[in-house]
């Protein structure tokens, strides 16, 4: 009876490792034919879901990115943003794509590619807020922000004596700033004019970047034998006008840098 046990006990327990690494993945397959990418929906317009599907320019990046590694396809692990890094560094997914800035905080955990694009931020009030006119302005104001985000050391930086209201997703943010919840929301520039246009006249972004562009990339395990191939294909889909349709798609300009 207690031999049966232990065997029962153990084999629950491999069942349990097991479907905690499976996550919330779309898709199928695994193996060498599939690049098995963590992201992390809600941040758009580089990846949302929308009629129940996942989508995005960082999507539709991954999709080209597969297809010129010769996968036949990308599949999406969605977790919380804080869990990407992790995602990749554990061995669970081979990269992650999801506007991840390279910093030099970050590059002590992982690899980045060649940027695909630079992003600067840009503050969003609500459009009959005429008091805020630079980020001097809210140095003792709630500003919302996504956790574990860049935005968020920023602000924490800029403005020590701000009351920073953090959430999961940048949605959530933008809400709070149109219920007047929080007087600000500081987030990347491609991502405030989608939620500006999303919600109408509620919100407005100051044209202003607080900072110069940012390098997002392409993460990637240290020394991954990726590396170069990714770099590769990002630097072909650069010169051939991938790069260039899908930003003009997604961000409404061909250009790699944002915000300015």
């Amino acid at each position: 009876m207690i031999i049966r046990k232990m065997i029962y006990a153990t084999l629950t327990g491999l069942t349990l490792m097991t479907l905690a690494g499976c996550g919330n993945s779309s898709g199928s397959g695994s193996g060498s034919d599939t690049l098995r990418v963590a992201i992390n929906p809600g941040f758009v317009p580089f990846e949302q879901i929308e009629g129940g599907q996942l989508t995005g320019f960082d999507v539709d990046l991954a999709q080209e990115l597969a297809h010129r590694l010769g996968r036949k396809n990308a599949i999406f692990d969605q977790l919380p943003f804080t869990s990407l890094l992790p995602a990749v560094t554990s061995g669970r997914n081979q990269v992650a794509i999801s506007g991840i800035l390279d910093t030099p905080k970050r590059r002590q955990q992982v690899s980045f590619s060649k940027p695909y694009i630079y992003d600067s931020f840009v503050m969003s009030v609500k459009s009959s807020n005429n008091s805020v006119k630079g980020i001097s302005d809210l140095s003792t104001a709630n500003i919302a922000v996504q956790v574990g985000t860049i935005p968020e050391e920023f602000v924490r930086a800029k403005l020590p004596h701000a009351k920073i209201v953090t959430v999961q997703d940048t949605p959530s943010a933008f809400q709070l700033v149109a219920q007047g919840r929080a007087d600000a929301v500081i987030t990347d520039a491609p991502v405030a004019g989608y939620y500006v246009k999303k919600l109408g006249g509620s919100l407005k972004v100051l044209a202003t970047p607080l900072n110069e562009g940012q390098p997002i990339g392409v993460v990637l395990p240290l020394h991954s034998t990726l590396q170069q191939p990714v770099d590769k294909a990002l630097a072909a889909m650069e010169a051939d006008g991938t790069l260039g349709k899908l930003r003009q798609t997604w961000f409404g300009s061909p250009n790699a840098k944002t915000g300015a």
